[in-house]
């Protein structure tokens, strides 16, 4: 009888185990950026036609991102995959058919409007600095030696070593 009350408490804190934690909402677990596939711009899609000739959608476009290996240059894919954190993935995909001729015969969209997709400017990249502004002219900036780096000869410009001690 008493092991079985002792194996109880045991199933119920190996049942316990299974169950789903509770994470407060001060705590976050970091989830990087992805980019995937190929950037494009819906001007780089209106530029596309039927009867244009493959080379010419790859120089709008690029390198697609898949190339149907059992149909060569039959049909392109350009994927582009985006996803910023916790945010919700930007999905995207064109597909450009070819005719026997290599010439487009259709092209199909498929996933999320372009106008949505997120911009280029990643969360972790600096923002741009202030502009430089010229310094007045008649104030020129003289090197400080500090004993390591070369020093600029007056006549060529050129640094010329320090003594070794």
């Amino acid at each position: 009888m008493q092991r079985k009350l002792l194996t109880l408490p045991v199933i119920a804190a190996l049942l316990a185990g299974c169950s789903s934690v509770y994470v407060p909402s001060f705590i976050k677990v970091y989830q990087p950026d992805i980019q995937q596939g190929n950037i494009f711009e819906e001007e780089q899609i209106s530029r596309l036609s039927q009867g244009m000739p493959q080379s010419q959608v790859r120089s709008v476009l690029g390198t697609p991102s898949l190339e149907d290996i059992f149909h060569s240059g039959q049909r392109d894919t350009y994927i582009y995959y985006d996803k910023r954190g916790k945010d919700e993935a930007f999905r995207h995909t064109l597909i450009i058919e070819y005719d026997r001729f290599g010439r487009v015969a259709s092209i199909n969209r498929d996933g999320m409007d372009l106008s949505e997709a997120p911009s280029m400017n990643s969360a972790e990249l600096p923002d741009e600095a202030d502009p430089v502004t010229p310094a007045p002219a008649g104030t020129e900036e003289r090197p400080v030696d500090d004993g390591y780096s070369p020093v600029p000869d007056a006549d060529t410009g050129l640094g010329t070593p320090q003594p070794t001690l």
